[in-house]
């Protein structure tokens, strides 16, 4: 579990990266998820390229395919991280949108 603080200063940043259009370098299909992510499996996982030069690793979000495509053309969105007991805080973070 995250501290509250710790959640607090990473959600700070959230507004930086929002609405940032990009398209895909690579990807992968995760079929065996890590701790706390089980749920989400099988999902995607994409190197974005984003149109100012920058790139980021981030997790692929309402696409309902069966493979990406090279140059895929993204958008920024913000969804929550995983799921969490009632008495913890929720975490959001950045993920791709295909467009």
């Amino acid at each position: 579990m995250s501290s509250p603080v710790t959640v607090w200063r990473h959600h700070k940043n959230i507004k930086n990266y929002l609405n940032k259009k990009g398209k895909v370098l690579v990807w992968t299909r995760v079929f065996v998820a890590p701790a706390g992510y089980e749920q989400d499996a099988p999902y995607f996982v994409a190197m974005v390229q984003f149109e100012d030069g920058t790139k980021m690793p981030l997790q692929v979000v309402d696409f309902e395919g069966t493979e990406l495509k090279r140059n895929q053309k993204i958008i920024t969105v913000v969804r929550r991280l995983s799921k969490v007991k009632l008495d913890e805080v929720i975490e959001y973070g950045i993920k791709a949108k295909p467009v």
